[in-house]
């Protein structure tokens, strides 16, 4: 009777197993052992079961050092590949070409062949070609320099300067704007004034002078009165033809015009050709304003007077009242020169060429100081004035000298003597 129950209570639990996957269901299968206890046989009783509780089955985990041991290989297989390739890539560009030195065989044919080109050696890339300077000629006429030193504090370097004064070109030889009147006076100047010692006159003379100035390499030039005898259109063309050689900037060329440069004396009022026509003439040339003649080197002011055989205009005084108080020092350019306070012999050398006082001067007959002229010699003459040397012409002899104490002047020697001055402005104490 148990044995019959305890079937099936076995068919039910498999009944049970059948139905539900993934689950393990444990049940007692064993047959009760039959134990004999004084020789007699004992059956025991079945024990109960236990109703079992189903555990989910888990998946089992990869083991860890089983992954780990996967992760190192792969580590490892990469590194070898990356060091493949990086060795590959140096072995590519450090290895010679294996053809290299091996000349190519030379096809055989049956047509004539020509002789090969052989390579130009290979050399460093060439530059590109600077332009070449120009090369001027060396003038013509041997020409006298006139050289002049100043020192001055707080340059530091030299600075050449060409002065050029007192040409007094004629060109003129049948009427035109020369009156038929005044034609033998002007053939006279020709063959007496305009005429160096060995008889080059002044319009050869003066292509000569610009292939000098051409020839050097000055820092400036300053054409200082008197280039013309006086003003006509043939002798403002052949001033222009030199001009327009000139081989320097219009900031670096300086003309200041004198009596003879505006002069229309010659024309007799019948030519046609009045002072109108003369002005016109002259601003073509260089195109300057007048009242504003000076070149600025930024530490050194050439300071030009405009005209100075006239009184100056309030205009010019202003322009030079501003140059003189920039606080640079300052080289005066003037063509009448200025009377000394402290050197007698300008006076005596010039009543012995002029036979009078030919610069500015107190009380003078011709040049006499007036208001307008004592305001620029005061800026000149003033003991904090910054001017440092005074540049004139007119007198046609040279002169050096100070005209106050400290304060020194030069008058060139003429240019139609074959004399072209050359000033040197040079830091203080290098004066030879």
């Amino acid at each position: 009777m148990d044995q019959g129950k305890h079937q099936d209570q076995q068919i039910m639990s498999s009944e049970k197993k059948d139905t539900k996957e993934n689950i393990k269901v444990t049940a007692a299968s064993e047959k009760p052992a039959e134990k004999s206890e004084n020789g007699k046989a004992v059956k025991e009783k079945p024990a109960k079961e236990k109703p079992v509780k189903e555990k989910p089955v888990k998946e089992k985990p990869v083991k860890k050092k089983k992954r780990n041991r996967d992760k190192e290989l792969t580590i490892i297989l990469s590194a070898i590949l990356a060091a493949l390739t990086i060795a590959g890539l140096i072995l590519f560009f450090i290895m010679p070409d294996p053809y290299a030195g091996i000349p190519e065989q030379e096809e055989v044919s049956d047509l004539p062949t020509q002789e090969p080109e052989v390579p130009e050696p290979e050399t460093d890339p060439v530059p590109i070609p600077v332009q070449p300077a120009i090369s001027y000629p060396a003038p013509a006429y041997d020409f006298t320099e006139e050289n002049v030193y100043v020192e001055i504090p707080g340059i530091d370097h030299e600075y050449t300067i060409a002065w050029v004064s007192d040409v007094h070109m004629i060109t003129d030889f049948t009427a035109g704007d020369v009156g038929e009147a005044s034609l033998e006076t002007v053939r006279n100047r020709y063959e007496t004034l305009s005429i160096t010692p060995d008889g080059v006159h002044g319009r050869e003379l003066w292509p000569m002078i610009i292939d000098y100035l051409n020839y050097n390499d000055f820092d400036a030039v300053i054409f200082g009165g008197d280039i013309i005898d006086y003003c006509s259109t043939s002798n403002m063309e052949a001033l222009k033809r030199g001009f327009d050689r000139l081989k320097y900037p219009s900031d670096r060329i300086l003309y200041i015009r004198a009596d003879h440069d505006y002069g229309t004396w010659y024309s007799d009022g019948s030519t046609g050709f009045d002072d109108l026509k003369c002005a016109e003439l002259h601003t073509a040339l260089d195109g300057d304003d007048n009242t504003c003649k000076y070149i600025d080197f930024g530490d050194l002011i050439i300071a030009g007077v405009n005209l100075s055989t006239s009184a100056p205009g309030e205009d010019q005084i202003e322009v030079l009242t501003g140059l003189y108080g920039r606080g640079v020092p300052v080289i005066a350019a003037t063509h009448v020169p200025y009377f000394s306070m402290v050197d007698p012999s300008l006076e005596e050398l010039s009543m012995l060429v002029r036979n009078r006082k030919y610069y500015w001067n107190p009380g003078g007959d011709s040049y006499g100081i007036d208001e307008n002229t004592r305001k620029i010699l005061d800026l000149v003459y003033a003991e904090d004035s910054e001017c440092r040397l005074v540049l004139a012409g007119h007198l046609h002899a040279a002169w050096e000298g100070e005209i106050n104490f400290g304060l020194r002047q030069h008058i060139f020697s003429p240019a139609f003597s074959g004399v072209i001055g050359v000033v040197h402005v040079v830091p203080e104490g290098s004066a030879p």
